[in-house]
């Protein structure tokens, strides 16, 4: 009987068998994040080619806002006055673009509920900083558009801030890098779309540095928290051997 059986088995497996391999998932997202030094927007595409792992490129743009900025208005009368930020020599961006890794801890049970990741990911960080241009008033009761300028312009004779591309042109580049890592929740609750909720901490780099804020000693390391929330789709790949 051992020996029919096993016969019979090795033929059933050698008739209308089918393999399948790894089921590999593709990802695409877009983020919107708000953090301790202001806010940005992103985008994601990722692999995962086991059930567990997720690898990923990412590329994202943010605006830093210093914090001593404060914003104000003019005290000088008989002048249309707009807000700005006394001090501040440069507004400040950064344009990443890295790869990234995840793994799950938290599987979502089968009924729903919430799936948790841990997420690492770092690459090169571009500085861009944009330099202030003021409207200030000379000895002659002129109005001018001048670049700011500390050692000349005070709180007497500014009356605002000019456009905010005005110094577009002038615009200091400074290479670096940055790295990010946090945890994702996602509570989407249709299989092949995603909702995510994901909070973390970043830093960037960049040499040579960019001094913000006059007065201030420029930093060489930018650390923030952030908040971030991402929708996108998945798309299962299933092949046959």
């Amino acid at each position: 009987m051992f020996f029919i059986i096993k016969s019979l088995s090795s033929f059933c497996q050698d008739v209308g068998e089918v393999e399948f391999s790894v089921v590999t998932a593709k990802e695409w997202e877009i983020e919107a994040f708000l953090n301790t030094s202001g806010g940005g927007a992103g985008f994601q595409y990722g692999w995962t080619p086991n059930y567990y792992n997720k690898h990923f490129w990412e590329i994202n743009f943010l605006y830093n806002k210093h914090p001593k900025a404060v914003r104000a208005t003019s005290s000088l009368q008989g002048y249309s006055s707009s807000s700005y930020s006394f001090g501040k020599l440069y507004d400040l961006f950064f344009l990443r673009g890295g790869y990234g890794y995840q793994r799950i801890l938290h599987h979502k049970p089968y009924w729903g509920g919430v799936e948790i990741r841990y997420t690492f990911s770092g690459g090169f960080s571009l500085g861009m900083g944009m330099p202030v241009y003021l409207r200030v008033v000379d000895d002659e009761k002129v109005i001018k558009v001048e670049r700011y300028d500390p050692d000349v312009h005070t709180v007497y004779d500014i009356i605002g801030r000019a456009g905010f591309f005005k110094g577009f042109s002038k615009m200091a580049i400074r290479p670096g890098f940055y790295a990010k890592t946090g945890l994702r929740f996602d509570f989407s609750k249709k299989e092949f779309f995603m909702h995510v909720i994901e909070v973390g901490v970043t830093i960037d780099m960049i040499f040579p540095f960019i001094q913000q804020m006059a007065f201030i000693k420029a930093k060489p390391l930018y650390f923030s928290a952030y908040v971030a929330y991402h929708f996108g789709k998945k798309k299962t790949i299933i092949k046959i051997d």
